[in-house]
């Protein structure tokens, strides 16, 4: 079977495992700021087959395998680069965060003041 590799220069999302579903989407700049519309995100098509740290290096890569022909491909561009991002299969992982702590860090890669409207999130204790 064909694979397509995925090569970041940072590490993938502890989060991400095989089978999850990859998507990408393509930013557009507007002064200082990427955005993108919610409605042009797109699915590849097929699942994740193996996350990789590459020896030696600082990349990372993601093989999703895919059969040949592929009807249901989307290849994601090269140029611009695509914002990636993945999904979990809801009928398989439907369970929330749990654990005791949570640590988050927002980042402003801006030099402009920017201002945060809302965050939100679920999270379920693991035990008492």
């Amino acid at each position: 079977m064909p694979i397509l590799s995925l090569v970041f220069e940072q590490e993938v999302n502890v989060s991400a495992q095989v089978g999850d579903n990859v998507y990408y989407i393509l930013p557009n700049a507007n002064g200082e700021f990427d955005w993108a519309n919610i409605s042009n995100i797109v699915n590849i098509g097929y699942p994740i087959s193996e996350i990789i740290n590459i020896p030696d290096s600082n990349q990372y890569m993601i093989n999703i395998e895919f059969p040949d022909p592929a009807p249901n491909m989307n290849m994601p561009p090269t140029n611009p680069m695509p914002f990636i991002m993945f999904g979990k299969d809801n009928s398989v992982n439907v369970s929330g965060l749990t654990g005791y702590f949570a640590e988050i860090e927002f980042k402003n890669n801006s030099n402009k003041k920017v201002e945060l409207f809302a965050v939100g999130a679920s999270i379920s204790e693991s035990s008492k």
